[in-house]
This record gives C-alpha cells, sequence and structure tokens, in this order.
C-alpha cells in the first residue's frame, strides 16, 4: 500500500469514530507514525541503556543487552544516528577506535516512551520486577531528575 492510500485508509477508518481521549483529529496515526525504528526490537533496550545507564560504547552495550546479535546492535545504532535518536562521537580515530553515543533531544523524548513501560511493568508486572511482588508508582522508581523529565513538555 503506498503512503497515501494508508493516510486516507487511516481517514476514511477513523472519521466516524468518536475519540474517547482526544481533542484532535489526525490526519494519519502518531502512534503508527511513531512505531517505524522505535517498534524495531532492542530499540528502545538500546535508548534505555544508553540515556538510564550511561553505556555510551559497543562492546559495553553487547554486554548490558544479553542475547542482542551484534550485527542487531550495529544496525540499530545506525539507523537510530540516521533518524537523530542518538549522536556518534568518535574520540579516537586510530585503530583501536573509541566511539561513544549519546542521546540527542529526540533520544530523550524516546527514553520517556522506556519510561513508561517501566511505570506499566512496575504496576502490572510486580510479581516478576520485585523481590516482595509490591508494585510500584512512578515517584517510587524514578528520582526527583528523572520524573522531571518524564513530566517535561506536560
Amino acid at each position: 500500500m503506498q503512503k497515501s492510500t494508508l493516510e486516507s485508509e487511516f481517514s476514511r477508518t477513523h472519521k466516524d469514530l468518536e475519540a474517547k481521549y482526544l481533542n484532535i483529529k489526525f490526519l494519519n496515526c502518531p502512534v503508527e507514525a511513531s512505531l517505524g525504528l522505535l517498534g524495531k526490537k532492542w530499540t528502545i533496550l538500546i535508548l534505555r541503556d544508553i540515556g538510564g545507564y550511561g553505556v555510551d560504547r559497543f562492546s559495553r552495550l553487547v554486554k548490558s543487552l544479553p542475547g542482542i546479535p551484534p550485527k542487531v546492535l550495529a544496525t540499530r545504532l545506525k539507523e537510530l544516528e540516521k533518524e537523530r535518536f542518538i549522536d556518534r562521537h568518535v574520540e579516537k580515530s586510530d585503530p583501536p577506535k573509541i566511539i561513544r553515543w549519546s542521546l540527542t533531544e529526540k533520544g530523550l523524548d524516546a527514553i520517556r516512551i522506556a519510561m513508561m513501560f517501566t511505570i506499566f511493568g512496575s504496576k502490572w508486572n510486580a510479581d516478576r520486577v520485585f523481590n516482595d511482588k509490591r508494585p510500584r508508582k512512578a515517584e517510587e522508581i524514578f528520582n526527583k531528575d528523572a520524573m522531571a523529565l518524564l513530566t517535561r513538555d506536560f
């Protein structure tokens, strides 16, 4: 299906539906538009580790993400850089190369999605997340700086 067909399909299928939580109508679904790269396996976890844990080198990312194939990590990093979620910093170009990644403003906005997953999982999967199996609220999970990031622009 071509893009214009998809756009008109969204408008056609949703034009008669009353939005339960929305104040505006969309030409295209912003959730679908955002899920491209963010919906790919490992992407949110890579952003989480770079932004939330300060893991900024390839070898450290491989260790912090058990099960990720290095080829997939390399691909996701290139995609995240291309889409401007992360910046690539070459500290040393002579072998051995030293390359680090950091979040951009767009990446910081995306890390808030990972934070919302954390809140959701801490409430609804507490039995698998915490030893005491007690659900947690955002204020119990995140520090003051994280809460400021989470609520920024709201």
